[in-house]
């Protein structure tokens, strides 16, 4: 049976960006610096929840660990008369494209759509391991849409490492896609990726059946991390598509592409592929998903790689332990070349010491990690701040 108890919240939290004129500092030999550091393992990257409106879909979010025990757990059934639900068809999608275990989640039977999904959302931030989030019954009921994408939008952006794989409505034109989908505000837009169009697959009774793409693309997703790692452009051809909705032309492509929208293509002997790797956002430091998947992956490995942080005394060498464990931690990823740079001074920054420390969060009994990566060019560098409240705060 699918596990059905969630993992412990989270202790630990994020706050803004960190002032200018930071350096990277090693340990500067503190006792207890160096060798003593605790060392970082990177948090997985893929794993995918599935949001759904199926009745058999469970209240509590569930794990299922491949597709049979979630068709064994999760029967497929549907009232007379109701709309279909694409929940099952994204989640076998997910993982026939390479994903792995998934979390599904119902929203109930509750009149308020949008509601529905805010509440299953809330029962998602719980769990801690969770970097992907679809939406296959999206556009179930066309006028709820947006709402919905607002608040998974939202959610994804509150927790701080997760992305949302949405889709368009069927039977949407290229001359129909006049604005960025869901006019999302930043920086909502930069934690969501759409594609489009829909997609042809052949269901378990054998007919074809047209579906949204988000959850094929979140399985391939997965299969580019395993393959060439979270800061890998998630494209790829998607396996188990008999077909897409429509073909586009070059034009087309070029027009829906410029709002954001990731196009899906048929390419000779390679079948239906994803061609584009975007979010909506407007803000070129976010516009690429690797980016926004890479940043959210080091965020969050530095956050649970540090939460020790909070049973220790805030003193000096709790920072250079921090900042020690930071560095070594960015130095892998440099070294796999996931951050670009002839140097790691040109790939990373990291401050844990007085500038960004002071007496006041001292005695709050708080610890601040100031990170800055470049994640598009060497020495240009999007920041984010890893802070622990600590139970001593003798400094």
């Amino acid at each position: 049976m699918p596990q059905q108890q969630p993992n412990p919240p989270r202790t630990m939290s994020t706050a803004g960006p960190f002032g200018p004129g930071a350096r990277l500092r090693e340990a500067d030999g503190v006792p207890g610096a160096g060798h003593g550091a605790p060392f970082i393992h990177g948090v997985h990257t893929s794993v995918a929840a599935f949001v759904g409106d199926a009745p058999s879909l469970p209240g509590k979010p569930a794990f299922v660990r491949h597709p049979q025990e979630f068709i064994e757990a999760f029967s497929q059934r549907r009232a007379d008369g109701e709309p279909p639900s694409f929940v099952h068809d994204a989640v076998l999608g997910h993982f026939r494209n390479g994903g792995g275990g998934a979390w599904v989640v119902g929203t109930g039977d509750g009149a308020d759509r949008v509601a529905a999904h805010r509440s299953a959302l809330a029962r998602l931030e719980r769990l801690p391991e969770i970097t992907l989030v679809v939406a296959p019954d999206l556009w179930r009921v066309e006028g709820d849409a947006h709402g919905i994408a607002r608040e998974i939008a939202g959610h994804c952006s509150r927790v701080g490492h997760r992305v949302a794989l949405l889709h368009t409505r069927q039977g949407l034109a290229p001359a129909d896609v006049r604005s960025r989908p869901f006019e999302l505000p930043e920086p909502e837009a930069q934690f969501v990726a759409v594609h489009y169009p829909w997609i042809t697959v052949t269901a378990a009774d054998g007919r074809e059946r047209l579906v949204p793409p988000s959850g094929h693309v979140s399985g391939m997703c997965c299969r580019v991390d395993t393959e060439r790692g979270v800061h890998a452009t998630p494209v790829g051809a998607l396996v188990g598509v008999v077909k897409h909705e429509r073909e586009l032309t070059e034009g087309e492509r070029d027009s829906v592409g410029a709002l954001g929208v990731n196009c899906l293509r048929f390419v000779r002997g390679q079948g239906i592929r994803v061609l584009g790797a975007r979010t909506l956002s407007t803000d070129p430091d976010w516009t690429e998903l690797s980016v926004r998947r890479l940043v959210n992956h080091a965020r969050a490995s530095l956050e649970r790689g540090t939460r020790w942080a909070a049973f220790d005394t805030n003193s000096a060498r709790l920072r250079a332990l921090m900042r020690q464990s930071a560095t070594t931690f960015l130095k892998g990823l440099w070294r796999q070349g996931a951050l670009p740079g002839r140097s790691a001074a040109e790939a990373f920054e990291v401050i844990c010491d007085d500038t960004n420390n002071t007496r006041e969060d001292m005695a709050r009994g708080r610890v601040n990690l100031d990170v800055g990566l470049a994640v598009v060019r060497p020495a240009e560098f999007v920041t984010f701040r890893v802070q622990h409240d600590i139970g001593n705060r003798i400094s």
